[in-house]
């Protein structure tokens, strides 16, 4: 399928990809950072915000399973090097912590 004929939410779902929070950290430095809860479709939580669904997000935040990355978040991401799915809704970078399950 063409670049320009992807819907915004195929555009996300290609978008979206694995990387590290060293790398993600000039994003958390500028507050730009926002956690997804595993309870979320993180592509769900993208469209939301891309249409300004307002009701939607409030009740996501309301419900805490949108937050924005705070510095006990990072913390913990540097010590256990913490991998996450990422995309971005500019200027926004939602994040969703990838569990290896061992």
């Amino acid at each position: 399928m063409n670049e320009e004929n992807l819907t915004t939410r195929q555009r996300f779902e290609k978008e979206l990809g694995q990387i590290s929070f060293q790398e993600l950290q000039k994003f958390f430095a500028k507050g730009m950072m926002i956690m997804v809860s595993d309870q979320l479709p993180i592509i769900d939580v993208a469209m939301s915000l891309h249409d300004d669904d307002v009701q939607q997000i409030q009740q996501w935040i309301d419900d805490e399973q949108v937050v924005r990355a705070h510095d006990e978040h990072a913390k913990e991401w540097v010590v256990s090097r913490t991998e996450f799915n990422a995309v971005t809704v500019a200027p926004w970078v939602l994040v969703q912590e990838i569990h290896n399950e061992e």
